[in-house]
């Protein structure tokens, strides 16, 4: 623990202490259990050793307790929930959020890359959870690996609606308080945020999740804003084995200009979980693939079959299309010869079965005729299969299997 930070006390209001979490460049958050509801959470309390001047500090609270209560209308699974907010004399304004079990995207990405299909998940979730925060007014204004939680039930984002230092231009020991690593030019340049900016750092952090290296790197927080506000990320598609496609949404999430980038961050995470599910030319097959591969090498005769195949369905399709053709001369015929018969007598036959069928007699064009007997004869009659008709057929949709 740093030696300016004041330790820990063993209880902050109705919670009981157990451990810290973490530390970042604005508070500390502890594991405690909530002792009247027993259930653990996590605290966020603001760091003690900032130095801020008493207006700033005052200004600070002010948005926390102004955001937090923002934040708190907003209901989404894939955002941590903020439970409970208070205060304590010797440790100020704390906060009381949902404790999501699992491991950060920063230290997962210790590890290596994300796969193609975990990535498209953490882009629709996030993409989703920013989406729905953002209708509610809310903004997000530090979406980086560290705020994204992986769980055994999907990702979250952490840290929703925790104001920044007022004044982005606020320095300490020389250096910018924090890294504007995933910050959008405009927040870097005029300290403006919005729902883009918060879509501009998902992209740079999904562009780190996919290929391990930040779109903008950077040993200082001066060259990182340099890169941000001038250079253009490389393409990651080739290197990393994906679709060209990837690296088109990337750079449209990634715009200098906030009017270029998607319409909303939820349009994003679909694009690109879209782009991230395309089979790249040459990519390796998968196992389902290889095993087709395999069966069609074990059976020598299968391209003679499927030859054979096509050639009778080839046969059965001109067979039909004589028929179709007799038929309609048949029905064009009878129509001319009963000026009486409906003219949509024809195009309802179109949709049945491409049967030939046998010229109406004089008794059934009377019955058509008749409007009582015309509704049955509309009835398309079931073939001598008893197979359903087209028309029929095209009633029942299969259902999807989605992920």
């Amino acid at each position: 623990m740093d030696a300016r930070e004041a330790p820990l006390p063993p209880r902050i209001g109705r919670y009981r202490i157990e451990r810290l979490l973490g530390r970042g460049a604005m508070g500390r958050v502890v594991l405690a259990r909530d002792l009247v509801l027993d259930r653990e959470v996590a605290v966020k309390l603001l760091r003690d050793d900032l130095g801020l001047e008493p207006e700033q500090q005052r200004a600070l609270l002010e948005r926390m307790r102004h955001e937090a209560k923002a934040c708190a209308r907003v209901g989404h699974p894939n955002i941590v929930q903020l439970f409970d907010m208070g205060e304590e004399p010797s440790l100020g304004l704390y906060l009381v959020f949902e404790y999501a079990s699992g491991t950060t995207l920063k230290d997962r990405l210790a590890q290596g890359p994300l796969q193609p299909g975990a990535a498209a998940d953490v882009a629709r979730e996030i993409g989703d959870a920013l989406s729905t925060a953002h209708e509610s007014g809310v903004l997000h204004r530090d979406v980086k690996p560290e705020n994204i939680i992986l769980t055994a039930r999907g990702s979250k984002i952490a840290d929703f609606g925790i104001a920044r230092v007022p004044n982005s231009t606020l320095t300490k020991d020389g250096g910018i308080l924090g890294t504007p690593a995933y910050s959008a030019p405009e927040c870097i340049e005029r300290g403006e945020f919005s729902a883009q900016s918060d879509q501009f750092s998902l992209a740079a952090t999904l562009y780190e999740a996919l290929s391990r290296r930040r779109a903008f790197p950077g040993e200082d927080a001066v060259t990182v804003a340099e890169r941000i506000r001038q250079d253009e990320p490389p393409g990651i598609a080739a290197s990393c084995g994906l679709d060209p496609h990837v690296d088109g949404v990337l750079a449209r999430a990634l715009a200098k200009d906030a009017e270029v980038r998607f319409a909303s961050a939820r349009e994003f995470g679909d694009a690109l979980a879209e782009a991230l599910g395309r089979r790249t030319r040459g990519a390796l097959p998968t196992l389902p693939d290889e095993r087709h591969e395999v069966l069609r090498r074990a059976e020598p005769h299968a391209g003679a079959r499927l030859l054979v195949g096509g050639a009778a369905a080839g046969a059965l399709l001109g067979i039909a299309g004589i028929q179709l053709t007799s038929g309609l001369k048949e029905r064009e015929q009878a129509a001319l010869a009963d000026p009486a018969r409906p003219a949509t007598a024809v195009v309802a036959w179109l949709a049945e079965a491409p049967t030939a069928r046998p010229v109406p007699s004089a008794s059934t064009r009377r019955a058509a005729s008749n409007p009582s007997s015309s509704a049955r004869a509309a009835a398309p009659a079931p073939s001598a299969s008893g197979a359903p008709t087209p028309s029929d057929a095209g009633v029942t949709n299969d259902a999807d299997a989605g992920n």
